[in-house]
């Protein structure tokens, strides 16, 4: 299990693009899973407790993944939600990624 939080400094976005954000990088999440460990994955919201959070979920597998595909992960991840933040006209985001349980198959 991972969580992942993203957090932009001084938006002016609104609770309707707030949302559409979200649902953009939930999609984002899914689709580099998909391609990396071929099996399902949760997505668990966790709570915003930042006006600045505008993403903040738990990834879980069934099973352990391996090292490769973590790591994999968290790249992609972290390329495809600053690639897709920038083609949206926005700036100033951090990602955080904090493992919690993990380990080899």
């Amino acid at each position: 299990m991972v969580d992942v939080n993203v957090t932009m400094s001084n938006h002016q976005l609104s609770e309707r693009e707030m949302k559409i954000l979200e649902v953009l990088l939930l999609n984002l999440s899914a689709q580099t899973n998909a391609q990396i460990t071929k099996e399902g994955m949760a997505l668990n919201p966790l709570e915003k407790k930042r006006k600045d959070e505008i993403f903040h979920y738990q990834l879980a597998w069934q099973s352990s993944i391996l090292p490769e595909q973590y790591q994999q992960i968290q790249e992609g991840l972290s390329r495809r939600f600053t690639n897709a933040i920038k083609m949206c006209g926005l700036s100033d985001i951090d990602i955080k990624f904090k493992e919690h349980s993990y380990s080899n198959r």
